[in-house]
C-alpha cells in the first residue's frame, strides 16, 4: 500500500515541474526570441517479482508473478530551438536571423548569444538590446552616429553610406545552455560565413500560447488524477489501521 503512495507522489512531482515549464512557455509566448522547454519523463526501472516459499511451485525456483513498476522521474529539461514566426516593424533597429546562428552580445557575465533581435540605441550611441547588454560586431561593440544606418542581408552595418562594422553571429556544435528567456550561453562559438539577417523584422516566440494552455490542462487532470489515487489509499490505510486493526 504505502509503495502506491510513493509511486503516485513521484507522479505529482513529476507533473508539477511539467506545469511550471509550461506556465514559464505561456508567459514568454510574446517574448522576441523566446525558445519554449519540455519536460522528459521516464519510468524508473521495473522490478521482477516472483512468489516465493509456495509449496505448489514445481522445481526449486520460485515461479514469476509478473513486473511491478516504480513510477516516474523527471529526465531531462529540454529547449526547443525551432525557429519561431517572424514579423515585420519596419523598426531599423529590429534585427531577425532567418538563417541559422545567434547574436553575439556583451553582459556583465562574458559573451551570451540571442536570436532577441529587439535593439536599441544607447545614450552613448552604441547598438544595445533592451537589457542594455552592447551588441557586439566583428570589431566590438557596435557604435553608431545617429539611427540612421542600415544593416544588410549578411549582417554588414553602414552608416553614412560607409561600412563600419559587421554583425558577429555565430553557431555552435554542441547544445547551448538557456540563461534566462532569451541568452544563451555556449563553448566554441564559431562566426558564420554565410548570415542572413533582415531589418524590420522581429523573430516571435516559438511557444504557442494555445498549445501551451491546452497541454496545463492535460497536466492538470493528471494531477488531480494522482491526488484521487493518494486519497483511495489514505483512506484505504485508514481503515486498515482503524477498523480491521480492532478485530
Amino acid at each position: 500500500m504505502l509503495k502506491g503512495l510513493y509511486t503516485s507522489a513521484l507522479g505529482l512531482a513529476a507533473v508539477n515541474k511539467q506545469q511550471e515549464v509550461s506556465a514559464n512557455n505561456l508567459s514568454n509566448a510574446n517574448t522576441v526570441g523566446y525558445k519554449k522547454e519540455a519536460v522528459m519523463l521516464r519510468s524508473f526501472p521495473s522490478m521482477l517479482i516472483k512468489r516465493l516459499h509456495d509449496p505448489a511451485a514445481p522445481g526449486d525456483k520460485p515461479p514469476v508473478v509478473g513486473t511491478l513498476s516504480m513510477g516516474i522521474q523527471i529526465s531531462d529539461i529540454v529547449t526547443d530551438y525551432s525557429k519561431g514566426t517572424y514579423r515585420d516593424t519596419n523598426n531599423p533597429f529590429q534585427l531577425a536571423l532567418m538563417s541559422e546562428g545567434y547574436f553575439t552580445v556583451n553582459t556583465p557575465r562574458g559573451e551570451r548569444y540571442t536570436r532577441n533581435g529587439d535593439f536599441k540605441l544607447s545614450p552613448d550611441g552604441v547598438l544595445v538590446t533592451t537589457d542594455g547588454y552592447p551588441v557586439l560586431g566583428m570589431n566590438g561593440e557596435i557604435q553608431l552616429a545617429n539611427d540612421d544606418f542600415i544593416v544588410d542581408q549578411w549582417g554588414r552595418v553602414f552608416s553614412g553610406g560607409l561600412e563600419i562594422d559587421q554583425l558577429r553571429i555565430v553557431v555552435f556544435d554542441q547544445p547551448i545552455i538557456k540563461e534566462g528567456s532569451s541568452l544563451f550561453n555556449g563553448e566554441n562559438p564559431q562566426e558564420m560565413a554565410v548570415a542572413q539577417v533582415a531589418q524590420g523584422f522581429l523573430e516571435d516566440s516559438n511557444a504557442d500560447a494555445i498549445n501551451e494552455m491546452v497541454n496545463m490542462i492535460n497536466i492538470m487532470r493528471a494531477y488531480e488524477a494522482n491526488q484521487k489515487v493518494i486519497q483511495t489509499q489514505d483512506s484505504t490505510l485508514d481503515k486498515t489501521v482503524n477498523e480491521v486493526g480492532r478485530l
